[in-house]
């Protein structure tokens, strides 16, 4: 029996504690439902003053159109593309930094020209000129002052120039403090530059790594042209060797016979000149042999002659 009563009081609190816990449960349930549809109210009231804002700073900005183009100006005698935007938002009482670059990095980033509306800021750099900024009016166009020798206008996005160096917009809640802006402008461009300070040592590493494996790689190519060019060389010598000894061989084979014709033409040289001198002797000889016998002949006639003239005497 008092087990039963024990296990009835036990039932009956634990259905009063989940009776609890769901009512709890449901409770929480509409208070996030409650939340959520009072922030889409807020939100839905905040993108309509938003909404009108932009609407006021395109009819402020188109106000300034003709207004020629001056460094550093930001009232109505002159603008520079930076001066203009910033003038264009103190009409709705928004402070926004005062260069170009600094506003290109405040406020939500919207790429695509379809989610932009009108009153957002339009940036653009250029590798050269820097940082550019504009007022977005709607249908692809947005109102800016340009350069030099111009004047505040009009232009497209679709101009080639301005979509080449298109960075995106930037949309600024027309409710927030000028000085979270310039801070907002401040501290991101102080994240960029260390973003980019990151950058370059990694891309210095990188190109240090990939020299390294160049010359690494330029070794081992080097290494091997010469290790071939080695085994190359060592295959030449016993060849050039052999042909080094053919030539020494056929040298010597055409000097020997080189000597042998110096020697036969020598030994023909000798008998011709000993066939030349034994003529000469010859005929010397057979010379004097005919002068002898002429000598005779003359030392017979003039005997005979004397014999006469001795006989004629006589008589």
């Amino acid at each position: 029996m008092r087990q039963a009563l024990n296990l009835l009081t036990l039932f009956l609190i634990s259905t009063v504690l989940l009776a609890c816990t769901a009512r709890r449960q449901q409770d929480q349930d509409l208070l996030i439902r409650y939340r959520a549809n009072v922030e889409d109210v807020l939100n839905r009231q905040e993108d309509a003053r938003n909404r009108a804002s932009g609407q006021s700073v395109v009819k402020t900005a188109r106000s300034a159109i003709g207004t020629p183009y001056v460094s550093g100006g930001r009232n109505p005698g002159g603008f520079d593309c930076s001066g203009l935007v910033q003038w264009a938002y103190q009409s709705v009482g928004v402070k926004l930094p005062r260069t170009a670059r600094e506003q290109s990095s405040i406020g939500q980033r919207i790429m695509r020209v379809e989610d932009m509306r009108a009153g957002d800021i339009v940036a653009f750099r250029h590798p050269r000129r820097g940082y550019h900024t504009g007022i977005y009016v709607g249908d692809g166009k947005f109102v800016h002052s340009p350069r030099r020798r111009s004047s505040v206008k009009i232009s497209s996005l679709d101009d080639p120039y301005f979509n080449n160096t298109f960075l995106g917009a930037r949309r600024v809640s027309m409710s927030a403090d000028g000085q979270d802006l310039v801070a907002q402008a401040e501290s991101r461009m102080a994240q960029y530059t260390e973003e980019r300070a990151v950058r370059d040592m990694e891309r210095s590493r990188k190109a240090r790594q990939e020299a390294a494996t160049e010359s690494r790689k330029k070794g081992k190519q080097s290494s091997q042209v010469s290790s071939q060019r080695k085994k190359k060389e060592q295959v030449r010598k016993p060849s050039e060797q052999r042909r080094k000894s053919r030539d020494k061989a056929a040298s010597s084979r055409k000097g020997g016979k080189s000597k042998e014709k110096v020697r036969s033409s020598r030994q023909s040289s000798k008998g011709k000149a000993k066939a030349a001198s034994s003529r000469q002797s010859g005929k010397s000889k057979t010379k004097a042999r005919a002068s002898s016998q002429q000598q005779k002949k003359k030392d017979k006639g003039t005997s005979r002659s004397s014999r006469k003239s001795s006989s004629s005497k006589k008589k």
